[in-house]
């Protein structure tokens, strides 16, 4: 396959489905995931995409995309890592928590593995199999419809199974946390799953890497003055950081 070829093809992808997983693509295409990252290298330099590890993204990625979790844990590493390492210092022996679905998440999950007499439920399966390593953890995972590449749990299963329970915390993930002050999602169908979480909780955490507030999602799932405690990393401007503390919210930026 010649370049031009290829090129039209990553241009296609990009365009329809939003990203390119570079492992994928290559088998499809019989070529080299050298070479297909050489290409979206030229591309990125064109600002028609934006390599991220694993793959690319497109450069305008719209209020509705939503990525891979293969693409989504691989950005931003080292802040998701200590994001979850600190929101892990707030769960103690005997709490009752919800971990939302999501990279960050996962973070906390990851951090969580050692400790003891907790009882956690979440809508993801990733979180549920790294927890499950734990005899100590009391695990429950809500049930529901698995969604393709994203690993988590959907539906009004989901849905009705969180507005049943009464939470010590709950651990929020968001795609986008906007000027307005409203934390919103790029798939609609999450939104009120994530709404239970937040309404089930004593308390709420919201776990965002600074990125999250540079970007636009679909639909609303909650006001910032819903969440107890943000934490983030220390890209988070200052100018926001004095502006949500004076709606209420404890920052804490890793």
């Amino acid at each position: 396959m010649i370049s031009a070829e290829r090129r039209a093809i990553l241009i296609q992808t990009l365009n329809t489905s939003g990203y390119i997983e570079v492992s994928n693509l290559a088998s499809q295409l019989g070529v080299s995931g050298i070479t297909l990252r050489r290409d979206l290298e030229e591309l990125e330099q064109e600002g028609l995409c934006m390599r991220v590890r694993g793959g690319a993204v497109r450069r305008d990625q719209g209020v509705t995309l939503e990525l891979p979790y293969e693409l989504k844990k691989s950005q931003n590493l080292s802040e998701k890592r200590r994001i979850g390492e600190r929101a892990a210092e707030f769960v103690e022996p005997g709490d009752t928590i919800i971990i939302d679905a999501g990279s960050t998440t996962y973070a906390l999950a990851t951090s969580l593995i050692t400790k003891k007499r907790i009882v956690v439920v979440t809508n993801d399966l990733y979180i549920a199999v790294k927890l499950a390593a734990n005899p100590d953890i009391n695990l429950v995972c809500t049930g529901g419809s698995v969604r393709p590449n994203v690993f988590s749990l959907q539906g009004s299963q989901v849905e009705t199974f969180i507005h049943g329970l009464r939470v010590d915390k709950t651990f929020l993930g968001a795609d986008a946390i906007h000027p307005d002050h409203t934390i919103s999602n790029v798939n609609l169908e999450e939104v009120p799953i994530k709404q239970a979480m937040v309404h089930a909780a004593k308390q709420v955490f919201l776990l965002a890497d600074s990125t999250k507030f540079q970007k636009t999602g679909f639909a609303k799932v909650c006001d910032l003055s819903e969440v107890n405690k943000l934490i983030t990393d220390k890209g988070m401007p200052r100018d926001k950081i004095d502006q949500y503390k004076s709606l209420g919210i404890e920052i804490v930026t890793v």
